[in-house]
């Protein structure tokens, strides 16, 4: 069996069957080459998951319209509409799966609600629930601030966050950020010195001063930018200012036919991020701000540069890109973090 990065997977003889409710690219439809999508992409090969973007995505264009208007949260300021429950048994395909095998229920996205737990768990008393952090749990918190941190660990049974500090500070288990491998144009040319793209966060500082360091070197940046407030946005080459991200896979192209990947962690932040996989599963040079990734196997001081200071960085680091590699086989595919789950559920 062979997954979209033409790695060998074993066959695996899973306790559960897993709802994978992810986080959506696009909240109206599905898109195949959305960021969420692409990184559960493997898991598409196992028989024992399902992969939702977000509630009725596989229903038609009428009930999920009809699911959004109840659902809008503009109206429910207003009012607060009835029968939102009525939705619950439509929010994945209980038919799907042809081994019957308890209910694990696994949370990426934000729509998971604690009244939707509530219904899953009175229906299917037997099921588990692992909630997943791909960003820090403050950052999530401040969209959903029912899901406090008791409440968290009130209704799930697993907790795991993607940064280790954060999941030794708050009692998480901690699991190592995942993306599918897929097959990416490499062209003749590289289109830019240095890509970056991401919100910008608490973190454009940082961002601009890397930008400005290899703009003085003469060198060409691709940076898209996401989230910046009209007034720090500066017009200058090779900044894109957006309010919504471009489809995965365009980032993809434009990482991957860059001489160099930038990574800029969030404050306080030592997880890894999109850049940081990108450039091991893809054979790419990286200038990081996160020390942490010394502490990988993937880490090599000739493809990988730590930086303070964005002055400390040196622009002959970029060049001579051809013999990169990083010896990757699979170690970022969900897979493994199905794996780490299904562990994880064993010694409950």
């Amino acid at each position: 069996m062979m997954n979209n990065g033409n790695i060998k997977l074993p066959q695996f003889n899973f306790k559960y069957n897993y709802v994978f409710f992810n986080y959506y690219d696009n909240p109206n439809k599905i898109m195949e080459d959305g960021y969420y999508n692409i990184c559960l992409r493997d898991l598409k090969c196992l028989k024992n998951v399902q992969l939702v973007s977000f509630p009725l995505d596989k229903r038609n264009r009428f009930e999920r319209f009809l699911y959004r208007i109840n659902h809008s949260y503009k109206l429910n300021k207003v009012v607060n509409l009835p029968f939102k429950k009525a939705w619950y048994h439509l929010y994945f395909d209980e038919k799907y799966f042809k081994e019957k095998k308890p209910y694990c229920f696994v949370a990426i996205g934000p729509y998971i609600t604690i009244d939707y737990i509530v219904y899953l768990k009175k229906k299917y008393p037997d099921a588990k629930f692992v909630k997943v952090h791909r960003d820090l749990v403050e950052v999530y918190q401040r969209g959903s601030p029912e899901w406090t941190d008791d409440k968290l660990r009130q209704y799930f049974d697993l907790w795991m966050s993607y940064d280790k500090n954060e999941a030794l500070k708050k009692g998480m288990i901690h699991f190592n950020e995942f993306e599918s491998k897929i097959d990416i144009k490499k062209t003749e040319w590289n289109q830019s010195d240095l890509f970056f793209a991401g919100v910008a966060k608490n973190r454009l500082d940082i961002i601009m001063s890397v930008y400005e360091r290899f703009m003085s070197l003469g060198k060409k940046c691709d940076f898209y930018l996401v989230g910046v407030d009209e007034s720090r946005r500066i017009d200058r080459p090779g900044l894109i200012y957006a309010d919504k991200f471009l489809p995965y896979r365009e980032v993809l192209l434009r990482s991957i036919n860059s001489n160099c990947i930038l990574e800029v962690n969030q404050q306080g932040a030592i997880g890894y991020t999109a850049r940081f996989l990108e450039a091991v599963i893809y054979n790419k040079k990286l200038i990081t701000n996160n020390f942490d990734v010394k502490k990988s196997k993937f880490y090599n001081p000739q493809y990988i540069k730590c930086f303070k200071n964005a002055n400390e960085i040196d622009s002959n680091f970029i060049l001579d890109n051809k013999s990169i590699d990083y010896r990757y086989n699979g170690e970022f595919s969900p897979i493994n973090l199905l794996l780490q789950i299904e562990d994880e559920l064993n010694k409950l």
